[in-house]
């Protein structure tokens, strides 16, 4: 091995070792000691990285000995936060949850008391929902805007259905329903008589940016078919999410 190699190969080791302290940290504080039985490491060589850690930010001392992640990994975390566009991480996925529903795909955020349509891909129906980009629809109204609902506050609910009355008495029993599988169906009646299906998309930190959903006109989907879009697109709104940085297990 060239010199050069044998001093790529060591600087990626202590690479991949200081990522490994920053894994632990990120669980809740450790001592070093804590850290190197965590790591496989001994203690002078987690000592050694823990104090470049302190150094560059990315780690800060207690006063009882341990060690947190640092104001640095924040920093970061905000801007690759502020550079992430929801609609170009979304757009794929939606293609591809349009292609395997056959039904048009909706991606949308919300705007006050409603819910604003961000991104639009077409299904294969020969008669389609074509609400456009940029349309605007109070939050109790439709399957996007009850995703976006989904971790609201008993009172903060309360408060919107005041402003915005829902279209159906049974709004909060059905919402109440959706948050505990985290995906909304919903059933319009007729004239409209749609259904569709949605669920939340959610950044690193958990909370909810933005919604997805699929919708169709009942003639098209009947109940037996709704469990396998559920699954649709809970995955979809799933990859999305995880493109933010959200962790599921964390919630």
């Amino acid at each position: 091995m060239t010199e050069e190699k044998a001093a790529g190969r060591a600087g990626t080791q202590t690479l991949e070792r200081g990522l490994d302290l920053l894994d632990l940290l990120a669980e809740r504080p450790h001592t070093v000691r804590e850290l190197a039985s965590g790591s496989g490491l001994t203690v002078s060589t987690a000592r050694r990285l823990a104090l470049a850690l302190i150094d560059r930010g990315f780690a800060v001392g207690e006063r009882d000995g341990s060690l947190r992640l640092g104001p640095k990994l924040m920093q970061l975390g905000v801007r690759a936060q502020e550079r992430l566009n929801v609609v170009e991480l979304a757009r794929d996925r939606l293609r591809a949850l349009a292609d395997a529903t056959n039904m048009p795909a909706f991606l949308g955020e919300r705007d006050g008391d409603h819910s604003v349509h961000l991104h639009r891909v077409g299904g294969g129906q020969r008669v389609v929902v074509t609400t456009p980009v940029g349309t605007r629809r109070p939050l109790p109204e439709t399957s996007l805007g009850k995703a976006l609902l989904l971790d609201e506050t008993p009172a903060a609910l309360d408060a919107l259905l005041g402003r915005r009355p829902a279209p159906q008495p049974s709004f909060p029993t059905d919402l109440a329903a959706d948050r505990g599988r985290g995906v909304v169906v919903h059933r319009s009646p007729p004239p409209d008589d749609l259904r569709a299906v949605a669920a939340p998309i959610r950044d690193a930190a958990g909370r909810i940016v933005a919604a997805i959903s699929v919708v169709s006109p009942a003639q098209y989907v009947d109940d037996a078919a709704l469990d396998g879009i559920v699954a649709e697109v809970r995955t979809a709104a799933g990859e999305i999410s995880a493109a933010l940085g959200h962790h599921a297990a964390t919630r």
